[in-house]
């Protein structure tokens, strides 16, 4: 069996809608939109720049219904793109991108191949002596273990076989056509090219056979951070003997944070942003190839510390211009964009000592405390907040905001315990 290389991509989610972006301000909206099909091309063009012998496509290759026929025709001409290398391309459908929910209304080119979704398909190279077995999504929510009626391996073949799946679960995707490592061993088969969790499985989930989760191609948002692409599979002799991750984002997602010591004032905490931004985009840089296209980093911003800077952020109009300054260092970098800062500061007080005090900032502290502690009070919290999006009505929309979320819940106490600190004090000066 010769050589040869694949490209195993998960999760374009093409044309995602990116909700909320317009509630930022100063976003790059149209690059960030543009990003799932820069991703696209990029990946394309890794295929054709390895000659690689074929392109899967482990699902969610769009996120959702098309809105316009634009996201089939830029597809279709990237797939042609790999045609005029004699590329051929197979595919399953996700939940995302299941024959019930989107509509193909544009035809592919003769090197797509797309499973059957109605039950297990196999395809056969043979002359690679490869064939590749799957199965897509036919309805959104496919709760069956479509992977436990795969076919048994083609015999002196390499055998892929491609699923779209949460595997034994993950807590940050739906259970869709679950199945276990063991069922996925019992099949014989050489590589499990697997699709729906985004983020890649680094090392594989099993090597010899390869179970291996590529990853989503381009991170969306700030749970999607770090780099995203692709795997480059190598074949020799019928065994897997590498596999390399490649980048294809534009976007790249960040988290970042700026811890300030007790004396930090205003002036200090913006000198201190500065220069995090600019390690930040330093520490890109040096990590990216300089003959590529600049990526756009996308930031998230946490400010925390005890410092007397809390007292300016507890204000609301000395917190506004603050902010707006940080954005403006942020504009001063090429290709760096924040998209939220978190603030988590506190007074320079010992509130540990305040709340063991017998006055009513201390009984107020203690019952902050008592609620934040006790999970039957955080969820009977969660329950009176839980009307709040109906009467806010699109306020919410675009943030980061989940009434649900115990831990976000009992940041927002801690919080509180701050502010009602700095209230307190200066009715009592």
């Amino acid at each position: 069996m010769a050589e040869f290389k694949f490209i195993h991509a998960a999760d374009l989610h093409i044309d995602s809608p990116l909700r909320g972006l317009e509630t930022y301000a100063g976003a790059p909206v149209e690059r960030l939109r543009g990003a799932t099909r820069e991703a696209l091309e990029n990946l394309v063009a890794l295929a054709i720049e390895q000659q690689v012998a074929f392109v899967i496509i482990a699902g969610d290759l769009f996120d959702r219904q098309w809105q316009d026929m634009n996201t089939g025709l830029r597809t279709a001409e990237q797939f042609r793109r790999l045609l005029r290398e004699k590329i051929p391309v197979y595919l399953i459908r996700g939940n995302h991108d299941a024959a019930s929910k989107v509509r193909q209304a544009v035809s592919w080119p003769d090197n797509v191949h797309e499973f059957s979704v109605r039950k297990p398909q196999s395809f056969e190279l043979k002359e690679l002596g490869v064939a590749l077995h799957g199965q897509g999504f036919a309805h959104r929510e496919c709760l069956d273990d479509l992977a436990a009626s795969y076919p048994d391996p083609v015999a002196e073949m390499f055998n892929i076989g491609v699923l779209h799946t949460s595997l034994t679960g993950s807590a940050q995707h739906d259970p869709y056509a679950p199945t276990s490592l063991d069922t996925l061993l019992q099949h014989g088969y050489d590589y499990w090219a697997l699709g729906h969790i985004h983020q890649r499985s680094d090392p594989p989930l099993h090597v010899n056979p390869h179970i291996v989760y590529a990853g989503n191609t381009q991170g969306r948002h700030i749970h999607e951070s770090g780099a995203k692409g692709c795997l480059l599979v190598t074949v020799s002799d019928g065994t897997v003997t590498e596999l390399e991750f490649h980048e294809t984002d534009t976007v790249r997602w960040q988290a970042a944070e700026v811890k300030l010591d007790a004396n930090d004032d205003l002036p200090e905490l913006l000198a201190a942003v500065r220069q995090e931004l600019t390690r930040c985009q330093e520490v890109e840089r040096s990590q990216s190839n300089a003959s590529e296209e600049p990526l756009l980093l996308a930031i998230r911003l946490t400010i925390s510390g005890t410092c007397r800077a809390h007292r300016g952020l507890s204000s609301p109009l000395e917190r506004e211009e603050t902010l707006a300054e940080i954005r403006n260092s942020a504009n001063e970098l090429d290709d760096l964009w924040i998209e939220k800062v978190v603030l988590q500061t506190r007074p320079p007080i010992d509130l540990d000592q305040l709340a063991a005090s017998p006055d009513l900032m201390g009984e107020l502290l203690r019952m902050i405390d008592a609620i934040a502690t006790e999970d039957d009070r955080v969820a009977d919290l969660a329950g009176e907040l839980g009307g709040l999006p109906a009467k806010l009505g699109t306020e919410l929309e675009g943030l980061d905001v989940d009434l649900h979320d115990a831990d976000q819940l009992r940041h927002w106490l801690e919080r509180a315990k701050g502010l009602l600190v700095d209230r307190l004090l200066e009715v009592e000066g």
